[in-house]
Order: C-alpha cells, then sequence, then structure tokens
C-alpha cells in the first residue's frame, strides 16, 4: 500500500484574491468600530490560530493574555459569560489536552507529588463557595470570588501537556519576555502621564498585570548567574528594562519581595556550590551590584524625563520606619483588624466565598475617610483564612512549602544550567510572593494566579523528569 503526499501550490489566482479580500475585511470591518476593536479582533484571530490543537502554546497563550494584555483591554472585551479572555484559552487547553490524553497517549496519565494537594485546594475552594451560600452571601459575588482559586485546576493542564525540555526552552524565555512587555506598557504609561517639558506631574503607575515583574526579574537573575552563556548578550538589557518598569510601581512590598527572592537566589548559588569553593562574599558584590544598577538605570531615566522618581520613592519607604505617615497603610490596617474581627466568628470553615467586608480608604479629593463593601483584602493569607477557614490556609500554604521542597530537588538533583536556572528562580519567586502574600492577594485573587499556578505545574514537570532520570 503507498501512501499519498498533497502539495498545496497557491496557484489559482482567485482563491489568492478571495484569501487577500477576507484578511483585509478581517483588518478593516473591525477599524469602522473603532482601533481597539482591531486589536482585539486580530489579536484573537492570531492567538486561536497558534494555539489550535496544541495544549503547550494554548498554555503559553494563557499566561501571555493573563499577564501582556493591558487591562483596558481585557476590560472592554465582551466574551459570553462573563469570560475573560485567559479563561477562554484555559478551556482550548483544557480540550486540546482531553484531545491528546484520549487519542494520542492512550490515558496515559501524568502524575506529581502534589496532586491530591492541589485537588483538595479545589475541593476546599468549592466547599468555601457552599459554606458562603448557608452564610447567605450574594450568589454573583459567590462565582466571582471563587473563580480565582478555581484557576488552580490548570495545573493539570501544565504537567498533562508541557514536557520538561519545553520548561527550560520556553517557558524560561516566555516568563522574561513577558515581563519585558509589561515594562514597556508602564514606561509608555508614564511617559504618557507626565509632562516631559517640566518633569512634573509625576504618577505612579500601578496595574494589576504588574505583579509579573519580580517574577521576570528574578528569572533573569538566575539564568544570569546559573546559565551565563545562554541569552548572553541581551539579558542584562532585559534586567535593565525591566527594572525601570518595577521601579515605576512604586511598590513597596513588591520591592521587598525581590529583596527577598534575590537573597534567596544568592543562597541557592553558593549552597550549591562544594563547601570549598563557597564565597558568599561574591552573593553579597553580586546583590548589591544588581540593585545599584537599577538604581543608576533609574537615575538616568530620571535626568532624561526630568520626573522626580527618587523623591516619591524615598517618601514612600519611610514608612518602613514609620506607617503612620501613609494614610493608604493606615487604611489597609484597618481593613485586617475588620478582617480578623469576622473571622473570629468563624475561624475554622471561614465564612466562605462571597463575604464582603467594610473597607476604609483615605480620599485626598474629600480629605476624609470613606467606607464601602469590599470582597477583595490586601492579604493572601487573611484572604484565604476569611473565606475558606484555617483548613484552606494551612492547605494552600503546605502546597507552597511542597512546591518549593520539589524546586530544591531539582537543584540539586542537576547540573544542567538551564534546569538550575529554573528551579532556582521558581523557588525565589515562590518564596518571594509568600513574603508579598502579606500585603498582597494576588496569589488566589486576580488573573496573576494564572501565572503562579502555571509556575507552579512547571516546576512539578520538571522534578518529575530529573526523578525519572535518577530512576534510569
Amino acid at each position: 500500500m503507498t501512501g499519498s503526499t498533497w502539495h498545496v501550490a497557491p496557484d489559482n489566482p482567485r482563491w489568492i484574491a478571495l484569501g487577500g479580500v477576507v484578511c483585509a475585511l478581517v483588518v478593516l470591518a473591525p477599524a469602522v468600530l473603532s482601533p481597539l476593536h482591531v486589536f482585539i479582533v486580530v489579536g484573537a484571530l492570531v492567538a486561536v490560530g497558534s494555539v489550535l490543537f496544541s495544549p503547550p502554546r494554548a498554555v503559553m497563550a494563557m499566561v501571555v493574555v493573563a499577564t501582556a494584555v493591558p487591562v483596558h483591554i481585557v476590560d472592554a472585551t465582551r466574551i459570553p459569560l462573563g469570560l475573560r479572555p485567559w479563561e477562554v484559552l484555559m478551556v482550548l487547553a483544557a480540550g486540546f489536552t482531553l484531545i491528546d490524553l484520549f487519542f494520542r497517549r492512550d490515558l496515559r496519565i501524568v502524575r506529581t507529588g502534589v496532586d491530591v494537594h492541589v485537588l483538595a485546594f479545589l475541593g476546599i475552594t468549592l466547599l468555601s463557595a457552599f459554606v458562603g451560600s448557608l452564610h447567605g452571601n450574594a450568589s454573583d459575588v459567590i462565582l466571582r470570588n471563587m473563580r480565582y482559586p478555581l484557576y488552580y485546576a490548570a495545573f493539570f493542564l501544565v504537567t498533562q501537556s508541557v514536557d520538561a525540555r519545553s520548561v527550560t526552552e520556553r517557558f524560561s524565555l516566555l516568563f522574561i519576555v513577558v515581563g519585558a512587555c509589561v515594562s514597556a506598557e508602564y514606561v509608555l504609561e508614564f511617559l504618557g502621564a507626565i509632562d516631559l517639558s517640566t518633569g512634573n506631574r509625576f504618577v505612579r503607575v500601578a496595574r494589576r498585570q504588574g505583579i509579573v515583574l519580580p517574577l521576570s526579574l528574578l528569572m533573569i537573575v538566575n539564568h544570569l548567574i546559573h546559565d551565563r552563556d545562554r541569552w548572553r548578550g541581551w539579558l542584562p538589557a532585559m534586567f535593565l528594562f525591566t527594572g525601570v518598569g518595577f521601579a515605576l510601581t512604586l511598590g513597596r512590598g513588591m520591592w521587598v519581595a525581590f529583596v527577598v527572592g534575590l537573597l534567596v537566589s544568592i543562597w541557592l548559588w553558593q549552597s550549591g556550590q562544594p563547601v570549598g569553593r563557597r564565597r558568599w562574599w561574591k552573593g553579597i558584590i553580586l546583590a548589591v551590584g544588581l540593585v545599584g544598577t537599577l538604581g543608576v538605570t533609574m537615575m538616568v531615566f530620571q535626568r532624561v524625563t526630568g520626573a522626580a522618581i527618587s523623591a516619591h520613592a524615598l517618601e514612600r519607604s519611610r514608612t518602613f520606619l514609620d506607617y503612620t505617615r501613609d494614610v493608604q497603610v493606615l487604611s489597609r490596617l484597618l481593613n485586617y483588624a475588620t478582617a480578623l474581627q469576622q473571622i473570629a466568628r468563624h475561624p475554622l470553615l471561614g465564612s466562605g466565598q462571597g463575604t464582603e467586608l467594610t473597607s476604609y480608604s483615605f480620599n485626598p479629593e474629600s480629605d476624609r475617610y470613606e467606607t464601602w463593601r469590599s470582597w477583595t483584602l490586601d492579604s493572601l493569607y487573611l484572604t484565604l483564612w476569611l473565606k475558606m477557614g484555617l483548613a484552606g490556609l494551612m492547605l494552600f500554604v503546605w502546597l507552597c512549602v511542597r512546591v518549593g521542597r520539589h524546586c530544591l530537588q531539582s537543584f540539586h538533583g542537576t547540573r544542567a544550567p538551564p534546569e538550575r536556572a529554573f528551579a532556582a528562580a521558581a523557588l525565589s519567586t515562590l518564596v518571594a510572593m509568600m513574603v508579598l502574600g502579606i500585603s498582597d492577594g494576588s496569589m488566589v485573587n486576580g488573573r496573576f494566579a494564572v501565572v503562579m499556578v502555571t509556575l507552579m505545574g512547571l516546576v512539578m514537570v520538571s522534578n518529575s523528569q530529573n526523578t525519572s532520570e535518577d530512576a534510569e
């Protein structure tokens, strides 16, 4: 039996002309509405075409859309059932993974050491929704609350669709590139908001997708340490450019988290060396050099733009010594106190998804505090305890600890530079985000949960590959 080969030759002028007309209509028709619709329609078609029947590319597109797409475009996108763009890609990735699992892998499921922990966390999320309904919480708020913890179901999409080679070859680079994209958005927004002729009208750029910047910076740092020959020509430039956007956030919590992640990276670097070759002073010099380089870059950027970035950064940093200087910090502490009072009523099971609190915030225009009902809280741990109870809080922390242990196992279990760089970056990011969780709930509240669960899944994929190689 002889096989046949298809030869596709676009030699029919009519079909070529028809294809050109269709492509032109795809671009020009949305332009009748607005330029934003052109971006949305064309971007959606490109995204769907690139991920079609490819689970790994669907996961990569999910990460890109959840981080790099500007907030105003996401908010302007209207999808049936109220889905977000990355949620659509998550559904597509799930469908492609199931097809691959049934028809190509004969239901051979990849198992990892934290599957039970993730399933238990998803189960507690569903239980907390039931608890919230028992407490009379609004159903629409319950659904809005529980959607973000349920993103952790994407963990299984990653473990079932991504191979260990893609972790180091594709996703490491992906995390670096999306950080640079977000930084570019921050720089452009900052330059558009200030008056370049006088340098005044300083505007702090604080957008939701900026939470990915510490991850991108730590990924770059660890590749510079462990895999410096890879992407040598442009990694330092990417570090400086991403650092500019990171500095423009003026996010005190993210600054502290990055420093903690940097210290973890240096500890891994030196602890991974033979005892006789450990030079801790090199780590100190590296940390000071990296932070100093970012500082010098920001001073040059400030000199060019004329914006008083350093003065605003210094003013916000003073709250580390005296928190009463910042009314926003005081408002956050008041919200924490309110949350603790609610937690004290239901410490074990929590108040369930959909719980709303009376939040306090200072309005500079009216020069007074204002109150409103809020369903979010700027603390990972208080959010988990409030909505999922003590069981949800302890389980999530234990999940992070388990993933961190697998990062260590991967780091010390291989000598391959790309794998060591990724494992070190993942562990330093995980520790940094847990520190940031004291004042930020993005790991379970917001679209960054997609990025975090993807990172956890990639860690387990890489660790499973190293474990299987050791067994052989």
